[in-house]
């Protein structure tokens, strides 16, 4: 394994096309291609980079959804040693130019969807060079055109450090401030999808569903590049939607089933959900979000899938999994143990090393911990120690076997009248509630207990429940300190790319209510 997960990416894709020329490597539902030419367009678009005075080590920006287009970017980009830095399409003007200022891009390709949401006039003023894709505007040259009038060239002889290099920087969602860009190496990527697929023991006859968004790291090293090193069929879906991803499974054979729990948990909401066939479903991963155990059981039995339970983060990369072969009691309650070439330890609030079975913040180190966030070195110094301990802002207990326990984020934690409470405690209880489709608990000041618990909760289509129902329903389950003090209905929560609950925003919405409220 250590020979392998030395790879750069685009050796990674490399080996593929060499071994398995003639395997469809992408499915975009526009195109097909097998690993062989998607090797020589990867080349040819990585010849067009250089037409464009790309070098290495430049900033290329890539503004667009699961495309085929996004992939051959991501390796051609690699290829010639630039740095890739994928955004949200969904992004706004601010947002996108915090990004370009921060990373100093030269070049950004962007779908029509970016274009809509900003100025690409001026856009093309700060960036210098902006390129379309899927669709023309007057002025600005397409994707089609760069390839065109671009002759394949020999490409510079570049010799890329997996471990020290960067593939990409990727910008986390900005919750709290502007956006920060993780640098995240070769090898980050590459061992995060080799650990991940031997994990789930992948190998070429394996099709891979990519619903999540490969700009994401989820979407990026567990799907993309655990594909390409399984050298297994990819399936991507531009846009989620959950019925056809049920379609899609059922059309193209489906094996592999990765998808953050709000998108499993739709997909199980579909009306007559038992009329798809997805017996091809061999197993998956599960991420980014606590999935809720009722979740957990369903995707087993009726999808009829081995679901492993994993977790890590931008700055991570992969971290921990279940194995394949744990038992149920270890998928419901655990994200599983550190993975093979990582280290996690459990610590205070002076970073020491805590026993198993007390809860503190999760610290990791190994191959997927980023470099630091791009030109902001105290806000790295902040959370990344000169041992290469990266501090997580996540709350868990490890027991003696080494698994561990998701508790929930540092920062979510509700003090109420000298109480700590964890608000994943009581979200999953509040997930076993049939009229619930998602929840969030959200802590705001309260001048006499320091804090009071607010339960939010989305229900489920065409369903009606009361507040008084809901705490009825807690009462027994929960310690008296722990029932929420007001619980609020909406139709639907703020969420990140990768499916997360946005509780900043959600935050600043209960002060509003409140404030009408009062």
């Amino acid at each position: 394994m250590e020979t392998i997960s030395v790879l750069s990416v685009p050796q990674l894709l490399e080996k593929a096309a060499k071994e398995n020329p003639h395997k469809e490597a992408v499915y975009d539902l526009r195109r097909r291609i097998t690993y062989g030419d998607l090797h020589k367009e990867v080349h040819r678009l990585a010849s067009a980079l250089v037409s464009l005075g790309i070098k290495q080590g430049d900033r290329v920006g890539v503004c667009l959804p699961n495309w085929l287009e996004t992939v051959q970017l991501f390796f051609a980009i690699a290829k010639i040693g630039a740095i890739a830095v994928p955004f949200n399409p969904k992004y706004r003007q601010h947002e996108v130019e915090h990004i370009m200022k921060n990373s100093g891009m030269k070049v950004v390709f962007i779908c029509e969807e970016l274009a809509k949401n900003t100025d690409l006039d001026l856009i093309q003023a700060k960036v210098g060079k902006v390129i379309t894709v899927r669709f023309t505007k007057a002025g600005i040259d397409s994707f089609e055109q760069l390839i065109a009038r671009s002759p394949e060239q020999p490409l510079p002889a570049v010799e890329l450090d997996s471990y020290r290099d960067l593939f990409c920087i990727l910008y986390t969602s900005g919750t709290t401030g502007s956006p920060k860009g993780v640098m995240i190496t070769h090898r980050s990527v590459v061992q995060s999808g080799i650990a991940i697929a031997n994990s789930l023991k992948c190998n070429a006859n394996d099709v891979f569903l990519i619903c999540t968004p490969i700009f994401h790291i989820f979407g990026m090293a567990c799907n993309l590049m655990s594909a390409v090193y399984s050298q297994a069929k990819m399936v991507l879906q531009e846009r989620y939607s959950p019925k056809e991803a049920l379609q899609l499974i059922e059309r193209e054979k489906v094996t592999i089933h990765h998808a953050v729990p709000a998108m499993f948990k739709m997909e199980l909401n579909i009306l007559n959900f038992q009329l798809f066939d997805l017996s091809s479903l061999r197993a998956g991963i599960t991420g980014a979000d606590v999935c809720p155990l009722d979740t957990v059981k369903a995707i087993r039995e009726k999808m009829g899938m081995v679901l492993c339970i994993s977790f890590g983060t931008t700055e991570t990369g992969a971290v921990t999994i279940t194995p394949f072969e744990a038992t149920e009691d270890r998928i419901f309650e655990t994200v599983g143990k550190v993975l093979e070439g990582n280290e996690v330890k459990i610590v205070n609030d002076r970073r020491e090393v805590l026993p198993p079975g007390q809860i503190g913040e999760i610290a990791c180190r190994g191959f997927g911990v980023m470099k630091g966030y791009y030109n902001m070195p105290k806000q790295t110094a902040e959370v990344l120690d000169q041992d290469g301990w990266y501090y997580t802002g996540d709350l868990g207990v490890m027991d003696e076997h080494g698994y561990i326990k998701f508790v929930g984020r540092k920062k979510e934690l509700i003090i109420r009248g000298g109480y700590n409470i964890y608000p994943k405690e009581i979200e999953n209880v509040l997930q076993q509630h049939p009229s619930v489709l998602a929840s969030a608990v959200i802590g705001l000041p309260d001048p006499v207990l320091g804090e009071s618990v607010y339960a939010v909760i989305q229900p489920k289509e065409g369903v009606h429940v009361t507040e008084t129902e809901i705490l009825e329903f807690l009462r027994p389950l929960l310690a008296d300190y722990k029932l929420p003090n007001k619980v609020v209905f909406v139709p639907q929560f703020p969420i990140t790319a990768s499916g997360k609950i946005q509780k900043g925003k959600l935050k600043d919405m209960l002060k509003v209510f409140e404030h009408r409220e009062g």
